[in-house]
């Protein structure tokens, strides 16, 4: 037995010994490996690399060496230094462990068994130009012999966990995302001849080319055994099957590496001929219950890709989908969609991505009674999209829902009627050649209901009609509700196919017109707010007005101005409504470029608003003029005011900056603590509750306070200056010079006074003289708790004369910056105007003259409506210059009167500093 133990503890502190150096001995090789790495990076890779932390293991791979980098970023340089090529948690190489000894004791190359990324993010970009940001290798000057790497690679396995890969093709227009990418391969790359086991699959892929969404969030599995030949450069396909959803290809071919191309030979055809297979590519199918979907009908799905890729080359492709008369249904659902004809192709010739052809050659579905038939093609894709779009069918979306599984829609009723053709060159559409464009057709939607989770409220449509034609579409009429609100809107939409194929700007312009809009119902609850953004590539102007609109405390009537949305930032121009017991206007804008820091630049006009009114549904009022709790009377005001928004869209106060004038109408103080504790002090009554006439003041805001500069203000025979300010925190910081009749001073007042007047040293004589008592009075504390203090005499005179100065030295630098940044924002909204009215009068003129053109072509060679045709012409072009004329005229006229309002504001800014 004791021989036994002793045994026993010799193996087990054997054991412990060697776990010990296993997890020791990487420490002393851990700098040195990490040292290589980062050697090797900067001899290798033209990009920014770094990791935080680089740690060997035993444990993990034994028994090779397990290096770990921690935190792994790859950073692009020179056109791409913006751009982040990879991030990932962890990237772990397995070394061959008599590499890394033998690397110890001199420069011998460690070897690499096995990688592992552990969920990174790529981004591969393409420029226009053909650039890639992928491309990081460093070009070597030195010879191969003197340029001996310190790894060598003997892979047996490569694993890729949970990747999110993003190709951004912009020469070819061509932008894929993987997510959820998963990779396994496995063979000995040390042979010169291996087969390769690849094991792929991705959670979500979705393929856009050319504007055209070919893939959408569709499941993708690999499977393959590849016959590599390292010394050929050849890559031989075997028991190869790539699956979409449910659609299932069997993949055959090879590809050869040839310098920086790849050439292809590659066929895949789908074995199965069931419809259901296809129609898994589906989103709106393939998201709900799909395993209980019926379906009947035949497809043929082949295609093949052969030619050289990349460095300039381009493969040719065919690929080709039939669908013959099928059919699905929903098993819980009383409809059928039926009588399925599809017939698509992608070709391309080889040579260059513009000579791709899509083409829908006929598409047919029945959904309850009524088909629907739709064709198309696309050339050119990259350069010039040439498109050729039809679409004729009615839908009645009761029967749309009695046939597929909508999520989040309870109701849904109505009809849609579409009877439209468009065929053109995307450069005809930029260019306004309309006469090479052909465009026409109605979509039509009549008694539309929409309501369920799906929607934040219900929606109907009594009628609504969007006409095409060459020059825009055409919203002839809408009319609905969107939860409470009634709306009715009619106007047009340029450049929508360039925008839908082009990734181009849309611009439109439209009048809308409601009795009552509840901004209410939009507003986010607290659990679930973020920032509103303006989408890019959006150049829309919206001519609002609205009889009674609703938005938090506010009811306001009356209201009508313009909207424009354009560079990611929503302008309000010319805003005017009734609310508050007066009028309200604003111009300026909302930005969200940077969507995580929205920035706001506004000018507000108030005039003879009702003051409790407006502290009562203002927040901002609340904030900066705290003292308005107690107001009564009426203010005007004109403030121009910049600054940032929170997640809740809810200005940040502290990072407000502006200024402006406001004027009151018998303001009325109740229970104001300030002026009460100052009437307890001088036993001044008249200051408790005192109501005045007028009340004009200048202020500024800036670094989290309203400051106000010196204005006098009278209280029956006295008369006050006041200036200081106040802050977010509810902070005072005042000053006060009143100037008291003794006449106005009852007893008690008269004797808070002697004892005041009693302190003022070698002034005492002239005061007990004087006709009128002269007070500095300085505030602190907060609103609610102020602290006052009072002196008079000369001490009165210097120190309102000292206060006074310091802060008409801060202001007036303050006020004359406001008053510039006012000319300059209105500088800014009058240039807008006018460009936009030459857009529009440009595009009158083309127009006009496109039509005078027209019509001397069609008089051709006939000399007699050639003498006809020419004095018509002529006629349409002055018209056109005299329309075009009267458009930028008028807008001239617009913009001036916007400066000219901002100068005036401007100056009588100025004035009162």
């Amino acid at each position: 037995m004791k021989r036994s133990s002793r045994i026993a503890a010799v193996a087990a502190t054997s054991v412990t010994v060697v776990l010990v150096l296993l997890a020791a001995l990487p420490l002393f090789f851990s700098d040195r490996i990490a040292q290589r790495v980062q050697a090797e990076v900067n001899r290798n890779v033209n990009a920014r690399v770094s990791w935080r932390h680089a740690g060997l293991s035993f444990f993990r791979s034994f028994p090779d060496l397990s290096l770990t980098l921690d935190d792994l970023t790859i950073a692009g340089v020179g056109r791409f230094q913006n751009d982040t090529l990879a991030l990932m948690p962890h990237l772990r190489v397995a070394l061959d462990l008599g590499s890394v000894l033998r690397s110890m004791t001199g420069n011998a190359q460690l070897v690499i068994r096995a990688v592992q990324l552990d969920r990174p993010r790529l981004a591969l970009i393409t420029l226009e130009d053909g650039a890639v940001n992928w491309d990081i290798a460093k070009k070597l000057e030195t010879a191969p012999a003197q340029s001996k790497t310190s790894f060598a690679v003997s892979l047996r396995r490569l694993e890729i966990d949970h990747a999110s890969i993003l190709f951004d093709n912009r020469q070819s227009r061509l932008r894929a995302k993987l997510a959820g990418y998963d990779q396994s391969l496995s063979g000995d790359f040390s042979q010169d001849r291996v087969t390769l086991r690849s094991r792929g699959s991705v959670d979500t892929a979705s393929v856009v080319f050319a504007g055209v969404p070919y893939l959408t969030r569709a499941k993708l599995t690999l499977t393959a055994d590849v016959n590599a030949d390292f010394v050929a450069k050849t890559y031989a396909f075997a028991n190869t099957e790539l699956a979409l959803n449910d659609l299932k290809l069997g993949v055959t071919g090879s590809a050869k590496a040839i310098g920086k191309r790849l050439g292809l030979d590659v066929a895949f055809k789908a074995p199965s001929t069931s419809f259901r297979s296809i129609l898994s590519l589906v989103p709106l199918v393939y998201a709900h219950d799909f395993d209980k979907v019926q379906t009947a009908g035949t497809i043929a799905v082949d295609g093949r890709v052969k030619g050289a890729y990349g460095d300039g080359a381009f493969p040719s492709f065919a690929i080709n989908a039939k669908v013959n008369d099928a059919a699905f249904k929903y098993a819980d659902l009383p409809l059928a969609a039926r009588s399925i004809v599809l017939d698509l192709s992608l070709t391309n010739p080889g040579g260059s991505a513009d000579s791709t052809v899509a083409r829908v050659d006929r598409f047919r579905v029945v959904v309850g009674r009524n088909p629907i038939e739709a064709r198309m093609s696309m050339r050119t894709p990259v350069s010039d999209p040439e498109v050729d779009v039809r679409v004729a069918g009615t839908l009645d979306l009761t029967d749309l829902r009695r046939t597929i599984k909508l999520e989040g829609i309870d109701e849904l009723t109505g009809t849609v009627v579409a009877n439209a053709a468009v065929r053109t060159r995307m450069s005809s559409v930029q260019k306004k050649q309309y006469d090479r464009v052909a465009a026409s057709g109605d979509v039509d939607v009549k008694d539309l209901t929409v309501k369920g989770k799906a929607l934040p409220h219900p929606l109907t449509i009594r009628n609504a009609s969007l006409a095409l034609a060459p020059e825009r579409a055409q919203l002839r009429t809408f009319a609905g509700t969107i939860g409470s609100s009634d709306i009715q809107a009619s106007g047009s939409l340029d450049n929508l196919f360039a925008f839908v194929f082009r990734d181009d700007t849309l611009r439109g312009r439209a009048t809308v017109r409601s009795n009552h809009f509840d901004l209410n119902e939009w507003k986010s609850s607290d659990s679930d707010l973020e920032v509103i953004p303006v989408p890019p590539r959006i150049d829309l102007t919206l001519d609002a007005t609205v009889s009674e609109l609703s938005y938090d405390k506010l009811t306001m009537s009356d209201a009508h101005g313009r909207l424009r949305l354009r560079d990611q930032r929503a302008t309000l121009e010319g805003f005017q409504v009734a609310a508050l017991g007066g009028r309200i206007g604003v111009d300026g804008f909302y930005e969200t470029t940077h969507l995580d820091k929205p920035t706001f630049d506004v000018a507000l006009k108030m005039t003879r608003v009702d003051i409790p009114s407006a502290f009562n549904a203002l927040v901002s009022v609340q904030k900066l003029a705290p003292a308005a709790k107690f107001a009564t009377g009426s203010v005007t005001t004109d403030m121009h005011v910049t600054g940032g928004l929170g997640k809740d869209m809810m200005p940040l106060f502290p990072s407000l900056n502006g200024g402006g004038t406001l004027e009151t109408s018998k303001l009325g103080m109740r229970g104001f603590p300030v002026l009460k504790r100052i009437a307890d002090k001088t036993r001044l009554q008249f200051l408790e509750d005192p109501t005045f006439e007028t009340l004009e003041a200048t202020f500024t805001i800036g670094n989290g306070r309203l400051s106000v500069q010196p204005f006098d203000v009278k209280l029956g025979g006295a008369t006050m200056k006041v200036a200081g300010s106040n802050g977010l925190d509810q902070s005072l910081d005042y000053l006060v010079d009143l100037r008291v009749p003794r006449a106005m001073a009852g007893g008690a007042a008269n004797q808070a006074l002697a004892a005041l007047v009693s302190q003022a040293g070698k002034a005492r004589v002239d005061l007990e003289a004087s006709p009128e008592i002269p007070l500095a009075i300085q505030v602190s504390g907060t609103v609610m708790n102020p602290s006052v203090k009072a002196n008079v005499g000369t001490l009165a005179t210097s120190a309102a004369s000292t206060v006074t100065k310091a802060v008409e030295k801060t202001l007036t630098a303050k006020v004359s910056a406001e008053a510039t940044r006012m000319v300059q924002v209105a500088e800014q909204q009058a240039a807008s105007i006018r460009q936009e009215a030459q857009t529009l009068a440009d595009t009158v003129k083309a127009k006009g003259y496109a039509q005078a053109d027209s019509l001397v072509a069609r008089a051709g060679n006939n000399p007699l409506l050639k003498v006809a045709a020419k004095p018509a012409g002529d006629r349409l072009r002055r018209e056109a210059d005299d329309k075009a004329a009267k458009i930028v005229r008028e807008a001239d006229q617009r913009a001036e009167t916007v400066l000219a309002a901002a100068r005036e504001r401007a100056g009588k800014l100025g004035s009162e500093k």
